[in-house]
């Protein structure tokens, strides 16, 4: 018999329902992590009352949902089943080649009864197959779609820069030396220039879990791009998170563990320090709330009392603004989408290319 591989009917019963049920992506990575290890699971019936109790939200959802899993997994069972024990049908065919099969007379020599009535010739009762579910084969491959790449955000981190000469005057400046020299007339001495170090600094504040939640691979990639593969110094990369509204108090983890004053983070910022917010704005499910405008509108004027190289990133586009929080709060900071052409737009505002 095949072994019992939970993480395989998760991967094929997902696609299906997802549409049908309204499920997210963090009903599906929450499915992953149950069978990779976090819940014991001993067989199909632990499975299916998990998987029920994630994906279904009422008793219509988990009719339909009986119906996918047999379609799904209980087919296997039977189909392995019947190809082991016989089913009724070829018992039937059995006994009907038993009761038509030519008797042996050679060791019974008793006459025939004329007394006994003849039974007529007639057809036997056949009894039809039990109903079984056909196996469907329509499940297809989940792939994720991230609307903007993890090479994408790398190329783009890389055109924040703050140059400042410092250090000793050691790199050669060819055209002033050339123009230097056609004004006195003869070559004196070539001009050097001082070595331009990115002095750039960068402040993410993410926002987590909530709507936030179907976001946290792809934020992850931002951050990890912009310690790791830019030319930012990882030591002039601060990270820190919210929930909802970046208020008195931020914190240091994506668990909002570590809490730590927001005005101890923007102590570090000067003009020159970039800061840019990430978060939906209540745009994921199109929410409007005056105190979470105000609140974040008030964070936005502290903020700004460090740096005016301020902007916010949203993950939802921006046809999904209408009607929210994000609706008001982008005619009070710049705000782009989430997306390769808006993300160039926030790099450029926040080196002050755009203002």
């Amino acid at each position: 018999m095949n072994a019992f591989d939970p993480q395989e009917i998760v991967h094929k019963l997902f696609p299906q329902i997802r549409r049908e049920f309204s499920l997210g992506m963090g009903e599906y990575f929450a499915s992953l992590k149950i069978v990779q290890g976090e819940w014991v699971i001993k067989d199909e019936s632990d499975l299916k009352e998990i998987l029920q109790i994630l994906w279904c939200s009422s008793l219509e959802d988990q009719a339909k949902f009986q119906i996918k899993w047999q379609e799904i997994v209980l087919v296997k069972e039977t189909t392995l089943e019947s190809s082991i024990s016989p089913t009724p049908e070829d018992q039937t065919i059995a006994s009907s080649s038993a009761e038509n099969a030519p008797l042996d007379t050679s060791e019974t020599s008793s006459p025939i009864d004329s007394s006994q009535p003849v039974k007529p010739i007639a057809a036997l009762p056949v009894q039809p197959p039990p109903f079984r579910v056909s196996p469907t084969d329509t499940s297809t491959p989940f792939h994720t779609h991230y609307p903007i790449t993890r090479r994408t955000m790398a190329y783009n981190w890389r055109y924040l820069r703050r140059l400042v000469p410092e250090g000793p005057a050691e790199v050669l400046n060819i055209p002033a030396t050339v123009k230097q020299t056609a004004q006195q007339g003869f070559f004196l001495s070539p001009v050097k220039d001082r070595k331009k170090r990115n002095h750039a600094y960068l402040l993410l504040l993410v926002d987590q879990n909530g709507s936030m939640t179907p976001f946290h691979h792809f934020v992850r990639d931002l951050v990890e791009t912009a310690r790791y593969e830019s030319n930012l110094d990882p030591e002039r990369v601060d990270v820190v998170y919210f929930h909802n509204i970046p208020a008195e108090n931020v914190y240091q983890d994506v668990y909002l563990t570590q809490p730590v004053p927001l005005a101890d983070v923007l102590e570090k910022c000067n003009n020159n320090s970039s800061i840019l917010i990430v978060s939906d704005a209540g745009a994921a499910r199109g929410y409007r709330r005056l105190p979470r405008i105000q609140d974040t509108t008030r964070a936005i004027h502290q903020i700004k009392r460090s740096t005016q190289a301020i902007v916010w990133l949203n993950p939802m586009p921006s046809d999904r603004w209408i009607g929210s929080s994000a609706q008001v709060l982008q005619y009070i900071i710049p705000m782009f989408p989430l997306n390769n052409e808006g993300f160039a737009q926030a790099i450029d505002v926040v080196r002050g290319q755009i203002t």
